[in-house]
């Protein structure tokens, strides 16, 4: 079986921070970014170890050609709380992601979708503080200049 402390030691590694995602944390919001097409494996274990223990789905809006759960296999993570439903099952992105961050049934909605417009960002961060659903946004570099940093909005 791969270890997934390895895993997310590499993770946090790569200057992550993990406190920023454990249960009662006020920061509900990350944007992480990753190499066009990439995965993220090692940031996706981070993210549903941090909720495995917590009530409520890992929903993955993915794209279209990763991941499914069968790419977890070998991992020791429990898959049973996350929910991975492909963008191209999705006939409309925004309704779906403010649905799943006002939802109860949701600890945290993980999204690969490089532009949002500002006021659309605010809306979901708005909606993840009040609802205290964890939102991550992957973005590839490819859009963004490389020298960003991944920003967090936090809640006061």
């Amino acid at each position: 079986m791969l270890n997934l402390t390895n895993a997310v030691h590499s993770y946090s590694a790569s200057g992550q921070s993990s406190g920023a995602h454990k249960a009662g944390a006020t920061a509900f919001y990350q944007k992480l970014q990753v190499t066009a097409g990439q995965l993220a494996l090692p940031e996706l274990l981070f993210i549903i170890q941090q909720h495995q223990q917590q009530s409520g789905w890992v929903l993955l809006l993915a794209p279209n050609q990763l991941p499914d759960k069968s790419t977890f296999t070998g991992f020791d993570v429990d898959m049973s709380k996350v929910l991975v439903i492909q963008q191209k099952q999705i006939s409309n992105i925004h309704t779906v992601l403010s649905d799943a961050l006002s939802s109860s049934t949701c600890s945290a909605v993980v999204v690969w979708q490089d532009q949002f417009s500002e006021s659309s960002l605010q809306h979901y961060q708005q909606l993840a503080e009040q609802h205290q659903t964890c939102f991550y946004q992957f973005c590839s570099n490819k859009t963004q200049n490389q020298a960003t940093k991944p920003r967090m909005a936090v809640s006061h």
